[in-house]
């Protein structure tokens, strides 16, 4: 798929505000003491691919 850089922009600033919203839920749901850990480690596996994606994409935007 071939990206212009104002969609490539765009793709970042959205994946930024999703990282943002999922990191809250894991905090609120540490909060809240979850008894379910696998939950949390979904969420937290999601986060660190959504944080590894802003960064290739950040890097290839500053090629």
């Amino acid at each position: 798929m071939i990206c212009s850089h104002a969609e490539d922009r765009n793709l970042v600033s959205w994946l930024i505000m999703q990282e943002r919203v999922l990191r809250l839920w894991i905090e609120e749901a540490l909060a809240a003491a979850p008894a379910d850990g696998r939950f949390i480690a979904e969420l937290e596996n999601h986060h660190d691919w959504l944080a590894d994606q802003i960064v290739r994409l950040q890097q290839r935007n500053a090629a």
